[in-house]
């Protein structure tokens, strides 16, 4: 709103340089052809002293005069216009939202909260946020809502293309009025039926991180006020998508094996819980079977190689491990060197196999400790049926891991365990 006072002020201070100008010359070009005439001296005075009156009393009317204070009001109530209480209380509603969700929403569902907020001041067709690579060369639509929003997940932007890339330069709101350019430069229907658009920095700490985009249907959709609408929401964007942003990188790091990269015990749970939840309601027709994983004498071999090589090959073993799973099939590293999956709609058989597979994958890819030492990393495995060994989590971890210690306990030589077929045994 401030920003808009002050543009309104520089137009008018413009205005009232280039008249007095134009009557300046106006009077020097009166005083100069007076001075060339044959007019007797006192004749020319009278003249001379006539245009310092006209031009005093001209410049005093027109410093007196009331139009300016009615056009600069004329402004102001404009603004009042555009911030009116329905206004003031949606913006609000933004702020609330920092307050109540921006440290417990991940950065996609903050987005579609603040998106949706935002379409109640400024209707729009899409809502795409572009984030900047660590180079500042190129641009991509990290979250999109509303029309061709899948489309735009596709797009990446040179950083001086585009009126994403231009604002994010300029520092400044721009509006495009026809997108013109960007359907020029862009491939694919992500702009397919969006015919102008408005975009604005987000700042935080003074500097640029991203840039905010509307579409609109129609062209010349967003206007003066639009911008000012925008410039005053992306004030209370900013910090509630970088608050989310924060909390998801804190979950994130919560629910991660820092070591590994795999899912750790606390998300283990979660998922697994969710999943057992969902195999309750039908167990018939979707068993569900866990796992547990550990390397064969790994202590020993962390001992001899040494804890680098033992970091090393649990990355590894991760990796293997993922490789060999369903896609559907969620993994996580617990703690030392133990694995645990678990396998929706697996029963005991499709269990058996994935077991197997894994087995082999270790055994026939030997892991290089160095040149010249290799290590086939043999496997203590154990698993556990719900319905039959369990319909907790706790219930089958716990029997997963004790049929795991039962293998290292008989020195099982083809690593492999099989189900129990009674409850509890």
């Amino acid at each position: 709103m401030n920003a808009l006072k002050a543009n309104d002020n520089f137009q008018l201070y413009g205005v009232n340089t280039k008249f007095l100008a134009l009557i300046s010359l106006t009077a020097l070009a009166a005083a100069l052809l007076a001075a060339n005439t044959n007019l007797d001296f006192s004749v020319k005075l009278s003249i001379y002293v006539t245009e310092i009156v006209l031009y005093l009393t001209i410049c005093a009317l027109f410093y007196f005069r009331p139009q300016p204070k009615v056009f600069i009001e004329r402004r102001i109530v404009q603004s009042e216009i555009i911030f009116t209480d329905d206004v003031k209380e949606k913006l609000l509603a933004l702020e609330e939202a920092h307050r109540f969700f921006g440290s417990s929403l991940k950065s996609a569902d903050m987005f579609r909260l603040a998106a949706s907020r935002l379409n109640e001041l400024i209707p729009f067709a899409a809502c795409v946020f572009y984030d900047a690579d660590a180079e500042n060369s190129r641009l991509h639509p990290s979250f999109a809502v509303g029309v061709n929003s899948k489309e735009f997940s596709e797009l990446e932007l040179n950083i001086n293309q585009s009126l994403a890339g231009k604002t994010f330069l300029s520092e400044k709101t721009q509006i495009d009025e026809r997108l013109a350019e960007d359907k020029e430069i862009q491939t694919g229907k992500a702009l397919e039926n969006l015919n102008s658009g408005i975009a604005v920095p987000l700042r935080r700490s003074g500097k640029v991180f991203g840039v905010l985009v509307l579409y609109g249907e129609r062209k010349n959709q967003f206007n003066r006020n639009s911008a000012a609408l925008l410039e005053a929401a992306a004030v209370r964007f900013a910090p509630l998508f970088k608050s989310s942003q924060a909390f998801e990188t804190s979950l994130n790091n919560a629910l991660t094996d820092s070591l590994t990269g795999m899912s750790n015990e606390r998300a283990f749970y979660l998922v697994s819980e969710n999943q057992i939840a969902q195999t309750q309601r039908n167990s018939r027709e979707r068993p569900l079977t866990i796992l547990a994983i550990d390397i064969k004498n790994f202590d020993e071999i962390n001992r001899q190689f040494g804890h680098s090589a033992g970091d090393r090959i649990l990355y590894y073993a991760a990796e293997t491990i993922k490789s060999q799973l369903r896609q559907m099939d969620f993994p996580a590293r617990t703690t030392g060197d133990e694995f645990l999956a678990v396998l929706p709609t697996a029963s005991e058989e499709v269990a058996r196999e994935i077991i197997e597979r894994i087995v082999k994958a270790f055994l026939k890819n030997p892991f290089e400790i160095s040149p010249t030492d290799k290590v086939t990393l043999n496997l203590n495995t154990g698993a556990a049926s719900f319905g039959v060994n369990g319909e907790t989590a706790d219930a089958l971890i716990k029997h997963a891991r004790l049929k795991k210690q039962q293998m290292k306990s008989v020195g099982n030589k083809s690593n492999l365990l099989w189900f129990s077929k009674r409850p509890g045994t």
